[in-house]
């Protein structure tokens, strides 16, 4: 079977053919930065549902924005309007981390200005991302000092209500995975430093880690997840032993893939971002099995 280019291609225009493509993001040079969003059933305007906003995993120089698009489908049945989105990497755009961070927070703020035509509830806005993604999704909410595009409308809030991180890229050390993008252009790797930017009062986080990632150490993200919960946070932590990075991808490891959207739909409905489902029998799910 040819699994080349072409069918990686025709595969991604059938997934974003279900989608409803926009730009939400209109820059210099003729950059536009396009949203994917998936509706659930029932009228649209004037509803009030959650959005899931999906950051695809990279190391801020390239991903496939399909990547997310089983997991917004899946979301999109309980109920959610989800939104694949496209942000800056340094592949395709010449971009630098900073504006990775600043493309998440504004795609949350599309979202929110709108609210009424996407039928989005602008307090029930939750972040997803995957490695640099989970990064942005995670800056989108914690970095204060985050200086906002010009294009952003000022007034309205770039925080999300929640996040749902995979394998985060909590920290990037000198000489570490991605570190070259931001010695490149000039930014301080601490940028990157989520340690530096907890606080009280942050949004809900769910973070599904694989433990055997050599890019995200996961000795780095359970201090993180100690030093969230020290100033009161609710951040909940579920390790994947024998996994690496990928280990959420339907077509990497399909059983990882019910179980995080299980444990993501037990987070949402926890927190009041989702309304409850049929339940589910744990017993169905079986425990994490280490992968030697």
């Amino acid at each position: 079977m040819n699994s080349g280019p072409a069918n990686v291609m025709n595969r991604d225009d059938e997934l974003l053919a279900q989608a409803e493509s926009v730009v939400y993001k209109q820059l210099e040079g003729d950059v536009e930065l396009k949203a994917h969003v998936y509706f659930p059933a029932g009228e649209r305007i004037g509803g009030k549902r959650p959005a899931m906003l999906f950051f695809f995993g990279s190391g801020f120089d390239s991903g496939s924005i399909t990547q997310f698009a089983p997991q917004a489908l899946y979301f999109a049945s309980r109920g959610a309007v989800t939104v694949l989105i496209d942000y800056r990497t340094a592949n395709k755009h010449g971009a630098s981390p900073i504006e990775a961070m600043q493309d998440a927070r504004s795609a949350i703020r599309w979202v929110r200005f709108y609210s009424q035509p996407l039928g989005v509830d602008p307090d029930r806005v939750v972040a997803v991302g995957a490695l640099a993604g989970a990064t942005i999704a995670a800056a989108a909410a914690m970095k204060t000092d985050l200086i906002d595009d010009e294009t952003d409308p000022g007034e309205i809030e770039g925080r999300p209500n929640g996040l749902v991180l995979f394998n985060p890229m909590i920290e990037v050390t000198k000489g570490g995975y991605a570190s070259d993008l931001f010695v490149k252009n000039d930014v301080h790797l601490k940028t990157a430093a989520l340690p530096n930017h907890i606080d009280f009062n942050l949004p809900p986080m769910l973070i599904l880690h694989g433990m055997s990632s050599p890019l995200t150490p996961s000795a780095t993200v359970e201090k993180f997840v100690k030093s969230m919960r020290k100033k009161r946070n609710h951040c909940e932590f579920i390790p994947f032993p024998g996994r690496q990075h990928s280990f959420f991808n339907l077509n990497v490891d399909p059983w990882s893939y019910d179980y995080c959207n299980s444990e993501i739909d037990r987070f949402l409905v926890g927190e009041g971002f989702l309304n409850a489902s049929v339940e589910v029998d744990e017993s169905d799910l079986g425990e994490v099995r280490e992968i030697s």
